[in-house]
């Protein structure tokens, strides 16, 4: 229902509430962003996005604390015509606890979260670490997210001049114990609220992680649950996909992992065997027409009806269609280069081609 909205350019606010914030720090970042908005040029855009965040902390002013899941607000000006614009909003109380917080003006709203959260039935959490720095992420469905960043100042392991090297050392280490101990208490906080968390990957470069996890600061509880230590390159975004696709033997029923999975599939088809995959939608609705797909590959952003129309004439057909999230990282490759659809065959092509020919 939500996905139906539209807003005049940027206008239609999305904000995901956790349960422990203080609704009275919501309500003036708000007012912050109020401000901040009232430099947009278009005067559309900013009455619009203005008048939005003025109901929105009207609707929160008096609310001391969020429910324990947290609090999601849909709210703006849905445009049901050039000029003509009627408000909108929605006020969800989610059936699983929302970990992060997230304001976002978009053009549509943003329910990925909502989504993810009601579709999934496990997450796994994720820790980078590296001397002195440090991100903390959740894996849920096909949907990825950073929940906390650390930072601590770690000097590096060499003798600094006009210093004891002994001392040095000594002094280094106390450093990186504090750190260790300020990631396992973040860790702990966001972790042990999840009920549904299946396992733990700590990554990082160098050997930082597996010091992290000899200080024993993380809870018995957690530990007991990390299933991988993976090397990453650093602890930010392009850490947390390649801690992902490194551990992806032992997150196999993730369904993040078995979409990149199915991508890298179609690639080593598209470099080996590449008569035996077909690109676009032409060529995949063909594919499927006459039997010929082993698996239909289409993007999430085709849209709801069109995957709804394949999937149902995949049943019929006894074909399998597979939907790569938007949140996978090479879904754009699908999207940009093959307009949202491939399908790997179950002969080559020159054979699909016959059968065309011969009915």
């Amino acid at each position: 229902m939500l996905k139906k909205y539209r807003g005049y350019a940027t206008t239609l606010v999305t904000l995901y509430i956790n349960g422990d914030r203080p609704i009275p720090d919501i309500v003036n970042m708000l007012r912050e962003e109020w401000a901040v908005s009232g430099n947009i040029k278009d005067k559309t855009t900013r009455n619009h996005v203005q008048d939005a965040i003025d109901r929105i902390i009207g609707m929160l002013k008096g609310t001391p604390k969020a429910p324990p899941n947290g609090l999601v607000v849909f709210a703006g000006f849905h445009m049901i015509s050039p000029g003509n614009y009627t408000w909108v909003s929605y006020v969800v109380i989610p059936p699983f606890k929302i970990s992060t917080f997230k304001y976002i003006c978009d053009m549509t709203f943003h329910t990925e979260l909502l989504e993810e959260g009601a579709n999934t039935t496990s997450t796994y959490g994720i820790i980078i670490v590296e001397r002195g720095e440090a991100v903390i992420a959740l894996l849920r469905g096909n949907y990825w997210e950073i929940v906390k960043k650390v930072q601590f100042f770690v000097p590096n392991k060499h003798s600094a001049g006009g210093q004891s090297a002994l001392r040095y050392k000594r002094q280094t280490e106390h450093l990186a114990e504090v750190f260790y101990k300020m990631l396992a208490d973040s860790a702990n906080e966001i972790f042990l609220k999840i009920e549904d968390l299946k396992g733990i990957i700590v990554s990082g470069p160098g050997p930082t992680k597996e010091d992290f996890l000899k200080e024993d600061a993380l809870d018995y509880r957690l530990k007991d649950k990390v299933i991988a230590i993976v090397d990453a390159c650093c602890p930010d975004e392009y850490g947390v996909i390649e801690t992902i696709r490194k551990a992806s033997s032992h997150i196999k029923d993730n369904e993040y992992v078995h979409a990149k999975e199915l991508l890298d599939t179609l690639m080593e088809y598209a470099v080996r065997k590449s008569n035996y995959v077909v690109f676009g939608r032409d060529a995949a609705m063909k594919a499927l027409k006459y039997g010929a797909a082993r698996v239909i590959l289409v993007s999430e952003n085709v849209g709801e009806e069109e995957i709804l129309n394949l999937v149902m004439e995949g049943d019929r057909k006894g074909i399998k269609v597979e939907v790569i999230p938007k949140a996978v990282e090479e879904s754009k490759m699908l999207d940009q280069t093959f307009g949202g659809y491939a399908a790997i065959l179950q002969y080559p092509i020159t054979t699909l081609e016959a059968n065309q020919n011969d009915s």
